[in-house]
């Protein structure tokens, strides 16, 4: 149903206001439907001017007057959606419980929590996974929240679909009314009602949920709440609307008050230890305490010492350990600045040899020729030492590249590549 009239009730100081924190909801509903505000007191006539009638979170108590003005509009085919939070009625100082009764539900005065922590800091900001309990509804949202689901792809398709609970209160829901949305296994209390929906015969329909917070601006953004609030107003305004038989096959609710297993607990007597039945109690009641068995004495003390002699044990009397005592740590004090890292040092120059490591090849040839040719002369050597003619060449090869440092070359091979090298220049010089 489009250009539907949506009409938000402020006449109970109501939590959730359109200007304030429902305002992208407010722009999302004025795209396809007409949004106004009553003011005033409940009456048929602003009644029927509605087709969809909310009370997001009222925050005082309802006559008999306007409970059975609203009663006569879901009667008469009028749809009611009603926004509670956590606390329920005691919270909120209202007495909705009254008109929610002769539908199969109640909102509940407590708080549903997540006990560990995930996406959300606050153990109230509960994200449940598999609280849809409608098949269609979760198939549905299945479909149109694909995007945003994180899930892995080896879960049940019902724990794909994940919606934030924020503030929010339990439900207590039985027929005629359905479950729409639980707990799941992961949020506390387990698998208990947080949605309720009831139609009757002439398409009126009644939609509780126990938290209005999960539609505000910080929350409707969040997981699938957008998509889940789309098909919450389609179920509502939709004439034709009908659950199918197996949409709730798998619906799982705990109570809300759990008892003890009398009937196992009675199948396990645990008798009274006793000597006899007519034992009198004596006038001294500690007389009842053996005090023998837990008592701390020396008497055995005789029997400790001789053992050592009997197993060839020097005994010595137990020296006193002094106790080594931690010193904490100091208290903690934050960096309030960003802290200053030391620079690098400076390269270690000295160790290198800068004239090798800057010189030309021509330069470098002189030096190692100057550095050969020195001891020969000083000495008044005429011959020629053949291991230093090697290292010469080596040397002079390595600085002409003409074999690489990993590269070891006997001084003949190197004089031969340079003697085909400068072959093969003289031959372009004559080309």
């Amino acid at each position: 149903m489009s250009n539907a009239t949506i009409l938000f009730n402020v006449s109970k100081n109501e939590l959730f206001k359109l200007p304030d924190n429902y305002k992208t909801l407010h722009r999302k509903l004025k795209v396809n439907h007409r949004v106004e505000s009553n003011k005033s007191e409940i009456t048929p006539e602003i009644l029927k001017s509605a087709n969809v009638f909310v009370l997001a979170g009222p925050q005082e108590k309802f006559t008999e007057t306007e409970f059975q003005h609203l009663k006569d509009y879901i009667k008469d085919g009028g749809r009611l959606l009603l926004l509670l939070g956590e606390g329920g009625e005691v919270q909120f100082n209202t007495n909705v419980n009254f008109l929610l009764e002769d539908y199969g539900m109640t909102i509940n005065n407590d708080v549903v929590v997540r006990p560990q922590y995930y996406k959300y800091f606050h153990p109230k900001e509960a994200l449940i996974s598999g609280g849809v309990s409608c098949d269609s509804m979760n198939n549905l949202l299945l479909e149109t929240s694909k995007s945003i689901l994180t899930s892995f792809d080896f879960m049940d398709d019902k724990y794909k679909v994940e919606f934030v609970y924020p503030f929010g209160a339990t439900m207590n829901i039985i027929s005629p009314a359905n479950v729409l949305l639980t707990t799941g296994p992961v949020v506390y209390p387990f698998n208990r009602p947080l949605a309720g929906y009831f139609q009757n015969e002439n398409n009126g329909k009644l939609v509780a949920i126990g938290s209005g917070h999960m539609f505000q601006d910080k929350y409707i953004t969040n997981e699938v709440n957008t998509a889940l609030w789309d098909s919450l107003l389609t179920m509502i305004l939709q004439d034709e609307f009908k659950f199918k038989p197996s949409d709730f096959n798998d619906l799982e609710i705990n109570d809300y008050a759990v008892i003890p297993d009398t009937i196992y607990l009675a199948e396990q007597p645990k008798i009274c230890l006793m000597d006899s039945l007519d034992y009198d109690i004596p006038t001294d009641f500690k007389k009842l305490f053996d005090m023998s068995l837990y008592s701390i004495n020396n008497d055995l003390l005789r029997d400790v010492i001789g053992t050592y002699e009997k197993l060839d044990v020097q005994y010595e009397p137990l020296k006193i350990i002094k106790p080594q005592f931690e010193i904490p740590l100091p208290s903690l004090q934050l960096a309030v600045f960003q802290p200053i890292f030391s620079d690098l040092a400076a390269p270690p120059l000295e160790l290198f040899d800068l004239d090798e490591a800057f010189s030309s090849e021509k330069v470098q040839i002189t030096q190692l020729t100057n550095k050969c040719l020195s001891p020969a002369h000083e000495g008044g050597q005429r011959t020629v030492d053949e291991k230093e003619l090697g290292y010469f060449i080596q040397e002079c090869g390595r600085i002409l590249k003409v074999c690489q440092d990993d590269q070891k070359m006997s001084p003949k091979e190197i004089l031969n590549a340079i003697s085909v090298k400068i072959a093969h220049y003289k031959k372009l010089d004559k080309d």
